[in-house]
């Protein structure tokens, strides 16, 4: 099968699986087969995507804390106050 044909074949598969979805009124969370189908064949033809699709699962797997990113800053709504912390561990308003 040549690669013009394979890329008319995928097209063809996500518009009957759009059809297929808007007749059944399907909402499923998933990713689509012709997506995920679209995805691997360019991840083919690109090694860049392939680096691009294990990065995505990657982030997927991690889970994200509280702790992570910016440090915690106490917020005072009823005084209208934001307390930061300075790098030489002054406390100012």
């Amino acid at each position: 099968m040549s690669l013009p044909a394979l890329a008319v074949l995928l097209i063809g598969l996500a518009i009957l699986e759009l059809v297929w979805r808007r007749i059944r009124r399907s909402r499923k969370s998933g990713a689509p087969f012709s997506g995920v189908a679209f995805d691997e064949f360019t991840a083919f033809l690109q090694g860049s995507k392939r680096v691009e699709l294990e990065q995505r699962v990657t982030h997927s797997l991690m889970r994200e804390e509280e702790q992570d990113g910016a440090p915690p800053h106490l917020v005072d709504l009823d005084r209208g106050v934001v307390f930061l912390n300075r790098p030489d561990g002054d406390s100012k308003n």
